[in-house]
């Protein structure tokens, strides 16, 4: 990853106090930018920070055979309070 966003916590969740792991599916294109984020697990109130920073990453592309291409992969966030 060129740069990973850290999470905020949602005024809902600090209330709460959630914490935990939350594992966010990504789609990363073919310039190396999020464009699909999805929250897999974790406290419900965690997931919508979590997929919201994983959307604000940025990687290098990938290439196979020298050519860019569009991949999926995990980000894992975890939330301590």
């Amino acid at each position: 990853a060129l740069s990973l966003p850290k999470p905020n916590y949602s005024a809902a969740a600090l209330a709460v106090r959630a914490s935990g792991m939350v594992r966010v599916q990504v789609t990363i294109d073919e310039r190396g930018n999020v464009i699909s984020a999805s929250a897999m697990d974790g406290h419900p109130l965690l997931r919508a920070d979590a997929e919201r920073a994983a959307r604000g990453a940025k990687f290098s592309p990938t290439k196979l055979s020298d050519v860019p291409v569009k991949v999926t992969g995990i980000i894992t966030y975890n939330f301590t309070r």
